[in-house]
């Protein structure tokens, strides 16, 4: 019997022979993107100090267990989230009772303004038993006119009647609103039949008036030894008004606090930057800023206070930005991490593929290990169904790595990786039919149409 191959049917065997051993080898390793604006990382990875201990500060014992998973990826592509805005119609400020005694100044842009009382109290006696009744007070305007009794007020609440209402006010709380007849201006309160140096936080908020004072930080996240950068206006619709101060500090969450000097831009804005030091025991919790401000706008006196909250890490590890594609079914990526310190450490990251010819999320992989200090990788695996009805390039988009010892976001990059459909075919990503030549490797690929994006890659 005579054996006849035609040189075309040997090519095409020759082909998927080599094909499906190429399957079976691991891709050459590639390298996360360049970082764009928004994107944090950090330049070396920094063990905090003795004593600043790890997560065993926290009372907290992470799993050294290996965790992987994958799910689908749902909704529509979402524009890269911008830092919280905080904005304020409200003031705050803290007197002792002998000053409430006395008198404290409000001062109000708007009318019906609510103004609440809250017993801080000194640990020696229950928040309840230091509420002040708001009947007892007295309201005083700039006349000297004084209403006594509750005249003056609307929408009296007791410190009890919040207590049974179970409104979310701390104990000792007591409110009421200022009556629209007395219109705005400077107002003093006056506590009748107190005394002592028991401390009371005194809080108006003037939902009616047009000045808003906004505070936004630079980035959504922060590390240890980076510049928080803050900008402050006073605002109303239309318009913003120059300061006549701004002071404020960053509070830590172990406490410490450090005094920002904010400064007068051009367009009225005002603006403050403060080096980070998060070399402390962990404690839960955010960073905070808090400030108060004053002006004079259109003869009126305008007081408010903000606070503004923001996450710091210490970068106790960090990518180092190799990556390598390996044999697997579906997209499977092992990221280089080196760690400054022992811990659990979680990599995440959103991968997109092409699916008529739009570029699409697929679906989100994530998983954590322990790591000791040193140079290490973390396995990032996306299930092959994710990729099923998909097509290259595909982009692993919204790239995480975080410390879950300590609670911190260590790492996050908008556009991390692309891959290109041969990559994955070659790493055993999904079958090649035969007689399917692999292409040269592509970085990118001209007829995808990319989701916008607007940090403008």
């Amino acid at each position: 019997m005579t054996l006849t191959i035609s040189f075309k049917t040997l090519c095409v065997s020759m082909l998927a022979f080599a094909v499906a051993a190429t399957n079976h080898a691991a891709a050459a390793p590639h390298e996360l993107l360049p970082e764009q604006a928004g994107d944090l990382s950090a330049a070396q990875a920094v063990a905090p100090s003795a004593g600043a201990a790890s997560a065993a500060a926290l009372n907290i014992k992470p799993s050294h267990d290996a965790v992987s998973l994958s799910w689908v990826a749902t909704g529509a592509v979402a524009a890269p989230p911008a830092p919280f805005l905080a904005q304020s119609k409200e003031t705050w400020f803290s007197a002792s009772a002998d000053d409430l005694a006395a008198g404290v100044t409000l001062n109000t842009t708007a009318p019906r303004a609510l103004v609440r009382i809250q017993a801080i109290g000194d640990g020696a006696s229950p928040r309840e038993a230091l509420a002040i009744h708001p009947l007892s007070m007295t309201v005083l305007d700039k006349s000297g006119r004084a209403y006594d009794s509750g005249a003056g007020m609307e929408m009296l609440v007791s410190a009890d009647k919040l207590a049974k209402a179970d409104v979310p006010f701390a104990p000792g709380t007591s409110a009421f609103r200022l009556h629209p007849s007395l219109g705005a201006g400077s107002f003093k309160l006056r506590a009748n039949g107190i005394s002592g140096s028991n401390r009371y936080l005194v809080n108006v908020v003037e939902p009616d008036s047009p000045y808003t004072l906004t505070m936004q930080s630079g980035a959504l996240h922060y590390l240890h030894g980076q510049q928080l950068v803050l900008t402050a206006a006073l605002q109303e619709p239309g318009a913003k008004h120059a300061m006549g101060t701004l002071d404020g500090y960053v509070l830590s969450p172990a406490g410490r606090r450090f005094p920002v000097t904010f400064k007068a831009g051009k367009d009225g804005a005002m603006s403050a930057a403060l080096a980070l030091d998060a070399d402390e025991t962990p404690t839960p919790g955010l960073w905070e800023v808090h400030a108060d401000a004053s002006a004079t706008v259109k003869g009126q006196s305008v007081v408010r206070s903000v606070r503004l909250a923001f996450p710091v890490a210490m970068p106790v590890a960090r990518l180092t930005h190799g990556v390598a594609l390996v044999d697997g079914a579906g997209v499977n990526l092992s990221v280089g991490v080196e760690a400054a310190a022992a811990g659990r450490y979680e990599v995440r990251g959103v991968l997109y593929g092409t699916v008529n010819g739009v570029l699409s999320p697929l679906g989100v992989g994530d998983s954590a290990q322990w790591m000791e200090a040193g140079q290490g990788k973390i396995t990032l695996a996306f299930a092959p169904e994710l990729i099923a009805n998909a097509s290259g390039p595909f982009e692993v988009r919204d790239l995480f790595l975080m410390d879950q010892g300590r609670l911190g976001v260590l790492h996050r990059q908008q556009r991390a990786l692309v891959l290109s459909e041969d990559d994955v075919a070659r790493a055993g990503g999904r079958a090649v039919k035969a007689g399917a030549a692999l292409a040269p490797a592509q970085a990118d690929a001209p007829h995808v149409k990319r989701p916008p994006n607007p940090q403008g890659s």
